[in-house]
C-alpha cells in the first residue's frame, strides 16, 4: 500500500507545532476508536491498581458506555465520579499536586474519554514539553465549573477524586506496537492502528521499541529491517534527494536515473544488509542503459569500505498491460554467449513481441546465449508456446548489488536513539549507486 494513503498523514508537508500535535491527538483517539484491544491494553495500564477496571468490566451485566472526544472544553465535563489526569509527552509527568498553574479559564482538553462518570484528560504534545502544569489547569477549571477548588481539598481528597497519570509516548508505542504485533499473528492486523504506528513513527522514531543492531541477533531479520527502514525515514527527511518508498512490500528509496527507478534494501538469512538497484527493469529503462553497451563498477565505497558489485541477469516477459508472469535471472556462470546483453540484442529482440518468428528468434537467440536448461526454469512451453498467448513483452534486465555484513550493521549502530551512522550509510550508499555504479552508458 502506497504510504501517502495512510488515514492519518495529510496532503500537506508542514509540521506546524500545534497542527502535527492535533493530528498525533486525532490519530490516537481514532485508533482507540476503531481497534477494541488496543483500547483496552490502554485502559488496562491506565486503570491498574485502582478499582476502576473491575467496576466497569467485571461484569457481562454492566451498563457501560463509552464516549471518545477531542477539543473538548472543560466546562463541558462534569458529573464524574473520577478523573484520570494524564500527559502524553516525552517528558514524565511532574508532582502534579506541585503545580502552582492557577489560571481561571474555559480551557480545551486534547482528549477525553468518558467511561460512565470515570474521565481520562490527556494533554498531548509533539516533542519533550512538560505539560504537568497545562493539565492541572486544565483540571482544575473542570473542578472549578463543579464549584470545587483544588486548594479546599485535602490530600485524601485528592486521592479520591483525582489520579495523575504518566502516559508518553514510548509507553503508549510499547503498547500499541505489542497489540499490532498479537494482531499480526492471527492474520488480523487493524488498519487504523497499523497507520497509527507508522504515522508516529515517520515523526519520532524513538517513541517505538526499536532495539539498536548491537543488542540484535542475525537471525531477527524482522528487527533489522525495521531498524534500517526508520534509518531510510530520517534519511529522507534530511536530504531532499532522498524520497522513501512508499509501498509496505519494500523498503527503499526511489532512484531518478532513468535507467532504473528504485535502490531496494534487504536483509539476507545471515543478517547482512543487501544494497540492491534493478537497472533495465523496463524496456524504457532500457532504452537509457543500453545507448551503449553498459559497465558497471567492479567495487562501491560505503562509508569508507569498498564492497565488491554483485551482477546477475534478469530477462522479464510480461504480459501486453506489463504484469510480469514468468523471467530468467542467471549469473555469469550459465553464459555461453558473453555478448548477449548489447545494445544491438536489446534493440532486436527487447519490448513488444507477437507469436511466431519473433518467438522463434528469441528462442534461437537464449539457446544460443545460455547453458542451461532455460526454458525449464521459465517454463517457456506451459507459460508462452502452450499458453493462448500471442504476444509478450520482453527486457533486459539487471540486479546489481552489494553485501555490507552483520558485524559492521553492529559496530555502527549501538544506540536505540541515534540513527546517525545508518543515515549516513543510506546517504552514502544511495550517493555512490547514483554517481559511480554506472561507468559507461
Amino acid at each position: 500500500m502506497n504510504s501517502h494513503l495512510n488515514v492519518f498523514k495529510t496532503y500537506t508537508n508542514s509540521q506546524r507545532t500545534y497542527q502535527l500535535e492535533n493530528d498525533l491527538t486525532r490519530a490516537f483517539a481514532i485508533s482507540l476508536q476503531e481497534d477494541s484491544l488496543f483500547f483496552h491494553e490502554i485502559l488496562k495500564e491506565i486503570l491498574k491498581g485502582t478499582k476502576f477496571y473491575n467496576q466497569l468490566f467485571d461484569s457481562l451485566e454492566n451498563e457501560t458506555t463509552i464516549s471518545i472526544d477531542i477539543q473538548k472544553r472543560a466546562s463541558q465535563i462534569s458529573e464524574y465520579e473520577h478523573i484520570f489526569a494524564i500527559t502524553l509527552s516525552e517528558t514524565e509527568i511532574r508532582n502534579f499536586w506541585e503545580s502552582q498553574h492557577n489560571r481561571n479559564y474555559d480551557p480545551i482538553c486534547d482528549l477525553v474519554i468518558k467511561i460512565n462518570d470515570i474521565y481520562l484528560i490527556i494533554e498531548a504534545k509533539r516533542d519533550n514539553y512538560d505539560c504537568t502544569a497545562q493539565l492541572y489547569n486544565q483540571v482544575l477549571n473542570i473542578l472549578n465549573s463543579e464549584n470545587e477548588k483544588i486548594s479546599s481539598l485535602s490530600k485524601e481528597e485528592h486521592e479520591n477524586i483525582i489520579t495523575p497519570f504518566d502516559l508518553n509516548w514510548t509507553k503508549l508505542m510499547t503498547i500499541a506496537v505489542r497489540v499490532l504485533s498479537f494482531e499480526q499473528s492471527f492474520g488480523n492486523t487493524n488498519r487504523f492502528l497499523s497507520d497509527f504506528v507508522s504515522f508516529v513513527k515517520n515523526h519520532n522514531y524513538r517513541w517505538l521499541p526499536e532495539a539498536p543492531i548491537n543488542s540484535l541477533q542475525n537471525n531477527n531479520k524482522a528487527s533489522i529491517l525495521r531498524r534500517i527502514d526508520s534509518a531510510i525515514i530520517e534519511a529522507s527527511k534530511l536530504n531532499a534527494n532522498i524520497s522513501k518508498l512508499s509501498y509496505n512490500d519494500r523498503f527503499g528509496v526511489a532512484f531518478f536515473k532513468g535507467w532504473a527507478q528504485e535502490l531496494l534494501f534487504k536483509i539476507n538469512p545471515k543478517g547482512d544488509l543487501i544494497i540492491a538497484i534493478y537497472p533495465g527493469n523496463t524496456k524504457s529503462q532500457g532504452h537509457i542503459l543500453f545507448r551503449k553497451d553498459p559497465l558497471f563498477s567492479n567495487y562501491i565505497e560505503v562509508l569508507n569500505e569498498r564492497y565488491p558489485v554483485h551482477k546477475t541477469y534478469h530477462i522479464k516477459f510480461s504480459t501486453s498491460f506489463q504484469k510480469f508472469f514468468t523471467g530468467l535471472w542467471f549469473g555469469e556462470d550459465k553464459l555461453k554467449d558473453k555478448l548477449l546483453y548489447t545494445s544491438s540484442n536489446f534493440y532486436k529482440f527487447t519490448g513488444r513481441r507477437k507469436r511466431g518468428k519473433d518467438w522463434d528468434n528469441i528462442e534461437k537467440l537464449l539457446d544460443d546465449s545460455l547453458g542451461y536448461d532455460w526454458k525449464k526454469e521459465c517454463k517457456w512451453n506451459e507459460l508462452i508456446i502452450n499458453s493462448g498467448k500471442n504476444l509478450f513483452n520482453i527486457s533486459f534486465g539487471y540486479e546489481i548489488f552489494i553485501e555490507i555484513p552483520f558485524s559492521k550493521l553492529k559496530e555502527i549502530d549501538t544506540k536505540q536513539s541515534d540513527l546517525n551512522n545508518l543515515t549516513n550509510l543510506i546517504f552514502d550508499a544511495y550517493e555512490q549507486f547514483n554517481d559511480k555504479l554506472l561507468i559507461s552508458q
